[in-house]
């Protein structure tokens, strides 16, 4: 009778009615095992394509003096590949998330997967830096700032609320710090025994895998009625976002506040040397720029018209808070390794390689505090108290770093700041997105994943941007001090040196400083370089000191984020940190 009635039921009532009749219920069992199979495979496909794009925004800092040599530039234009790579994405994040909200998320995210597949192919096969920036700085950014936002919304759309979910998104954001963090390892790798050109092909591989898996991705759909975009928001974003961080760009060019040189435009002289540096300018006109941007998204708002970002977003303290904490912690991060690659390649002058596994204290950190603070932190500890610890962290091991640069010799000195660097980064890394996501409703992850990407590039950007311009600008005041101390020049040999120094501000290594004077006599030569690696070891030890503070700024934003229970209480409970935040 049992038997012929389940006929008549659902599938759920057929399951309940064998249930208590005592009969096993293995279709149940084996459904659930495919599922959770199939959310296991969905969410290596999503962290894969998180890695490739994270992971470029550092795997070139150990290969510095190996493209300037391959495209015949300088320090400072390979540092502007890396800048504008993440600039891209934070000036166009926003309109992607949007894009995605029009179109459907799964179609961002494959057309973003095409975009930085050609990208990628472009970039293994450049025959110059032009071309270089073309494949990897741009087509790459465009298609990252596609996927990114995409990919958090098919998180919701993949994984079911609660624990599925919360562990995703861990998983997510966990990802990113490791990619962050061993990015040099692999690149080292890559340029010392293979090519730097293959690690990029090795990302195609990578996105040619993704195709394959995309028919398992389940889409997320936009709840409501699909938004317009809005044009108007989209040019003011972009502009202010680009405006300020090439202004920062610009500093290592020109200096921070007063210009070192003339600046030319188009052959005219439009500041001359010791006026206000373009970066004051740039980034003055920027943050207008943004002002503005706000203004008339509150007034498309207030008319009813679809903006570009709902800017109400900020109401919520996680979202406002954590966004700050992402935008400092990739700042402090990127940062780090950047002014420590360029230092043990120009002042130590170690290969590609040498520079990876210097930073490999850095990297390990960083799996190992993802790992602890995901699995174990989240369990015990509210998030917020977890991220002010990865701060204080982080302070203490930026400051450490400035003190050990001083006197150097070698990279295994850098080893405990590293470390403290890394474990503070990886232990925020595992928290912080989790925080923010869990805080918004699901309809609203793709806009909110666009704001949180936006503030982790523009971190990146920040970071790389910012250190390599106070490097450059610490050593020019440095080594001209330091030349008027100088008892090996006259004064006018003095003032000779004090305005190539100024005009010419490069970081180089000592060999390469040996060869462009081996002209002058051989005291000469030993004061210079003398003179060429006290200016660098200072420039570190005060791009650290300025980590540290950046660090501390951090904390001061981490402090204004909600005091919500530990993590993996709250996603037991679909749907309860969002309706409590944004309410």
């Amino acid at each position: 009778m049992l038997t012929l009635g389940s006929r008549m039921l659902g599938p759920r009532a057929r399951r309940w009615a064998l249930a208590i009749a005592g009969r096993p219920t293995y279709g149940v069992r084996m459904t659930t095992v495919a599922a959770g199979q199939k959310t296991g495979r969905v969410l290596v496909v999503i962290l894969l394509a998180q890695f490739i794009i994270v992971v470029d925004s550092t795997f070139m800092n150990v290969s510095l003096s190996t493209l300037v040599a391959d495209f015949d530039t300088t320090v400072t234009g390979i540092q502007n590949a890396i800048t504008l790579y993440t600039l891209v994405m934070a000036a166009f994040m926003i309109a992607g998330a949007k894009v995605g909200d029009i179109i459907g998320r799964k179609r961002a995210f494959v057309i973003g997967l095409t975009v930085y597949s050609v990208g990628t192919t472009t970039t293994a096969l450049s025959p110059s830096l032009g071309v270089f920036i073309l494949g990897w700085s741009i087509l790459e950014g465009l298609g990252a700032a596609m996927m990114l936002p995409a990919m958090m919304s098919l998180i919701v759309s993949n994984f079911p609320a609660g624990p599925a979910r919360a562990k995703a998104y861990a998983g997510f954001a966990a990802i990113a710090g490791i990619a962050a963090g061993i990015g040099p390892i692999i690149g080292g790798l890559f340029t010392s025994y293979l090519s730097w050109r293959l690690a990029f092909a090795s990302e195609l591989l990578v996105a040619l895998y993704i195709f394959t898996q995309l028919k398992i991705i389940k889409d997320a759909p936009f709840l409501g009625r699909k938004p317009r975009f809005d044009w108007t928001g989209f040019i003011l974003s972009s502009a202010g976002l680009i405006t300020v961080v090439l202004g920062i760009v610009m500093a290592s060019a020109y200096g921070l506040f007063v210009s070192r040189v003339d600046v030319e435009v188009f052959g005219q002289v439009v500041l001359t040397a010791g006026q206000i540096s373009p970066t004051v300018i740039l980034v003055s006109i920027g943050l207008l720029v943004l002002i503005v941007f706000i203004l008339v998204e509150r007034s498309r708002d207030r008319h009813h018209r679809d903006t570009l970002l709902d800017l109400s977003l900020f109401s919520i303290r996680a979202v406002s808070s954590g966004t700050s904490v992402q935008l400092l912690q990739y700042l402090v991060l990127t940062g780090s390794i950047f002014a420590l690659s360029l230092y043990v390649q120009m002042e130590l002058n170690y290969s590609a390689i040498q520079s990876g596994l210097t930073l490999l204290p850095l990297s390990l950190a960083v799996l190992l505090s993802a790992a602890v603070s995901g699995r174990i932190f989240s369990r015990r500890f509210a998030p917020r108290s977890v991220i002010l610890a990865g701060f204080a962290i982080i302070v203490l091991g930026a400051a450490t770093m400035g003190l050990l640069a001083r006197d150097a010799t070698s990279g295994t000195q850098f080893i405990l700041g590293l470390a403290l660097v890394g474990f503070g980064a990886g232990t925020i890394a595992s928290q912080n997105q989790n925080l923010i996501m869990s805080s918004v409703k699901p309809q609203r992850s793709n806009e909110t994943s666009g704001v949180i990407n936006t503030a982790q590039n523009i971190g990146a950007s920040l970071g790389t941007s910012l250190a390599g311009a106070l490097i450059l600008s610490v050593f020019v005041l440095t080594a001209t001090s330091l030349i008027d101390d100088s008892a090996a020049f006259t004064a006018t040999e003095q003032s000779q040196l004090d305005s190539a120094v100024t005009e010419k501000a490069q970081i180089i290594s000592d060999a390469q400083l040996s060869t462009a004077i081996s002209e002058y006599p051989s005291d000469q030569q030993e004061a210079m370089i003398e003179i060429n690696a006290e200016a660098r070891q200072t420039s570190l030890t005060v791009v650290y000191a300025g980590l540290a503070l950046a660090g501390l700024l951090g904390f001061g934003a981490a402090l204004r984020l909600p005091r919500t229970p530990p993590l993996a209480s709250t996603s037991t409970r679909a749907g309860s940190p969002a309706k409590k935040n944004e309410d």
